[in-house]
């Protein structure tokens, strides 16, 4: 009986280890795991809102709630060099202060239209940081990819078929009316 104890606490205990990084990296960190890019959970939230601010949410879900700054996180961990992501993240923590040199105010409390205001002045190389203006193609790029590979445009949007539509030899190859067989 004891042996069963010990085993049950043992096993508790080591699930308490396995969970609770989890949890201990949430609160301060990103929400996907990245080995490379170190960014923080506020900076996190300011990808979101920018990324937003790109593709927003009209009749169909906009890129927050697909969570496309998690895909551009992820992305840029995996894909790019070490000079990309150093400008990455230099260029994400000096879009608060450029917001602010705009708007007089933090990129997240602006309303749309200034938010878009900041975005397209990011596109225009003059006066802007090389690491702003590397953030900013960097984040368009794959922030536009992962909308586009979202799972909910590829189900919704532009369904993906596995095999082509089958090939019906009555019709012209470069005319897709129907012609009456004779």
């Amino acid at each position: 009986m004891n042996r069963r104890a010990a085993i049950k606490t043992a096993l508790t205990i080591a699930t308490g280890f396995a969970i609770l990084p989890r949890h201990l990296r949430s609160a301060s960190g990103p929400s996907v795991r990245l080995t490379e890019l170190r960014i923080s959970a506020t900076e996190e939230a300011l990808l979101a809102e920018v990324v937003e601010t790109l593709i927003p949410a009209t009749d169909t879900p906009g890129a927050k709630e697909l969570k496309v700054h998690l895909f551009v996180l992820k992305m840029l961990d995996d894909c790019h060099g070490a000079v990309d992501q150093r400008a990455f993240e230099v260029g994400l923590r000096q879009l608060d202060g450029y917001a602010q040199g705009l708007m007089g105010k933090h990129f997240a409390d602006g309303d749309t239209a200034e938010r878009e205001n900041v975005l397209t002045s990011l596109g225009r190389k003059e006066g802007v940081s090389p690491e702003l203006w590397t953030f900013n193609r960097l984040m368009r790029s794959r922030a536009i990819e992962g909308y586009r590979e979202s799972e909910y445009v590829m189900t919704h949007l532009l369904p993906h078929r596995m095999i082509p539509a089958p090939y019906d030899g009555y019709y012209a190859a470069s005319n897709y009316e129907l012609k009456e067989v004779r």
